[in-house]
């Protein structure tokens, strides 16, 4: 009963510290958050998404070809609340609450013999006050809601073990990560077969004569369900996603490879095989790959993109760093599929993100909070169980440290999301597009031209979703921007709209405009309204030209 207690209250814990205030922290509303919302409320409106196609099983969008998944969970809170960025944030913050009890479940499967040192409760204490998780669960983040699915996916197959009805749950769950984000089309597949091998016994018994029937349905299910997807990374928009943010969109490795080869003398067999573009992308892939590991990402600076990191602090908090190391020492001593398990979701999960060009990448490999924190939780157990089998008298004030540094760690993490990020990196969630939208709405019948900079990622979704600008006027009225070298457009105009970069000394001869540029040089005499950060600083600026 106090143990039912305790995960109650972590849970508790969980859903408290993802939806406190969530609407106004992260303070300002990303491009793909607006973007996801708004194309539910088009559905709602129209039947179509902003580019008009009708109930889509992939999103155009900036031409980066959103998976489905996360609009149609979106699609209900938008209509029941309207839009929002609490109706666009609130599928993620709640799986991923969720995703903490369901860490629970598994872990108690995955460690059977642990149960009674409380290692399922603990990894589901480390996950749910984890600044790699909370960050994405506080946003509308498709990444969070594919690490919910996959937790399902593994949750279930293991529960397949005891009954194969359960075998439909984990189908449903694992397909379901793949229409969710791209980083799980590598992940789920990656992991159900390293998880099929630890438990190839168990696994073998799905095809016994009293399990087959069940498992052949539930094998003809995945396909039916898979095949949209499998038709979509295809085609040339899947492919073209790909090659927008892989490695291999980096010329980087080929031009090394080139000058390389250009210094000798000649261009023998050897050379080639020395210094060729094939090796030099491999080695790329191991650089990425290595950099998720790296105790500056993970404990002390965390990802260079400023949407995914806190100042001054890592994607774990640093006071774990100690445990951790002990922990993955500890795991590699256990002989149980459990830990076979672990550290193979550890291995695994940076992956996808060390395909592509910009590593390392919090967002892509967030799936990797979930081993780190049951490899977190397993070197806090093992060090008291070791202090207490070893230096007894010494447990209460290592239990006294462990919490101190718990709460003073998690503490400053708490101070420097709600106080100091908002007000270091207010461009990171392009804080003040509302106050834009607000200004311009009002202000629409008076211009002829409202000329917005681009100097920030996709202003248009932002202004269509903050002026709830009616979604059949959008579809008509959108002039996308021919792909760049990534294969991503942006909106250039809407109706009066123009999202471009501001050249003040050409713009200011526009008739009766009213041009709102962020960093360009403007004539700051011809200022007529501003929008201030939360620090005071003064992000943008609006002049007319009447």
């Amino acid at each position: 009963m106090k143990r039912n207690k305790l995960i109650i209250a972590i849970i508790l814990l969980a859903g408290i510290l993802r939806l406190f205030m969530l609407s106004k922290f992260p303070a300002g509303l990303n491009a793909d958050e607006a973007a996801l919302g708004y194309n539910a409320w088009s559905l709602i409106e129209t039947g179509k998404d902003e580019h008009s196609v009708s109930w889509p099983l992939v999103f155009r969008s900036f031409d980066d070809y959103k998976p489905p998944l996360y609009v149609y969970l979106a699609l209900p809170f938008v209509k029941a609340m309207g839009l929002s960025v609490t109706s666009v944030r609130l599928p993620s913050a709640l799986l991923g609450t969720i995703s903490v009890y369901i860490l629970f479940l598994l872990v108690k499967h995955l460690f059977p013999e642990k149960r009674k040192s409380f290692l399922p409760e603990l990894s589901a204490f480390i996950l749910a006050i984890s600044p790699w998780h909370l960050q994405f669960s506080r946003g509308g983040w498709e990444v969070n809601v594919a690490t919910f699915f996959i937790l399902m996916a593994l949750l279930f197959l293991y529960k397949s073990f005891e009954n194969t009805k359960h075998l439909f749950v984990f189908v449903i769950s694992a397909v379901l990560s793949l229409y969710t984000y791209h980083s799980a089309r590598v992940i789920t597949p990656a992991l159900i077969l390293v998880f099929s091998i630890i438990y190839f016994k168990e696994i073998k018994s799905f095809f016994a004569k009293s399990n087959f029937k069940r498992t052949i349905l539930a094998i003809i299910f995945t396909v039916v369900l898979a095949l949209p997807i499998a038709f979509q990374m295809l085609s040339k928009e899947g492919q073209s996603r790909f090659s927008g943010v892989s490695i291999f969109s980096d010329p980087g490795p080929a031009w090394q490879s080139t000058n390389f080869r250009i210094e000798h003398q000649n261009d023998s067999l050897f050379v080639k095989l020395v210094h060729n573009k094939f090796l030099s992308y491999a080695m790329r892939f191991v650089q990425n790959y290595q950099s998720h590991f790296s105790p500056d990402f993970q404990f002390i600076d965390g990802d260079a993109i400023p949407r995914s990191r806190v100042p001054e602090m890592g994607e774990n908090l640093l006071f774990f760093l100690p445990f951790f190391v002990l922990g993955f020492l500890y795991v590699i001593k256990f002989d149980t599929p459990g830990k076979k398990t672990i550290l193979s979701w550890l291995f695994i999960s940076p992956l996808a993100a060390a395909l592509t060009y910009q590593s390392p990448h919090a967002l892509r490999a967030e799936n990797m909070s979930v081993p780190f924190s049951v490899i977190i939780a397993i070197g806090l157990i093992e060090t008291c169980l070791f202090v207490k089998k070893y230096a007894k008298k010494l447990l209460p004030a290592l239990l006294t440290f462990v919490i101190l540094g718990t709460v003073y760690g998690f503490g400053r993490y708490l101070h420097m999301y709600y106080i100091h990020y908002p007000k270091e990196l207010p461009i990171a969630w392009q804080y003040g597009f509302e106050q834009i939208a607000v200004y311009t709405k009002a202000n629409y019948e008076k211009y002829d031209h409202i000329i917005i900079s681009d100097r920030y990622d996709q202003p248009y979704i932002l202004i269509a979703f903050f002026t709830k600008y009616p979604p059949e006027k959008l579809q008509k009225e959108i002039v996308m921007s021919s792909p760049d070298k990534y294969g991503f457009s942006t909106g250039r105009k809407l109706d009066k709209y123009e999202f471009r970069a501001i050249n003040y000394e050409q713009d200011k001869n526009i008739p009766n405009a009213l041009i709102v540029s962020a960093d360009e040089k403007v004539d700051d005499t011809k200022i007529i309204n501003t929008v201030k950060s939360l620090s005071g600083e003064v992000m943008y600026k609006f002049i007319s030209t009447k």
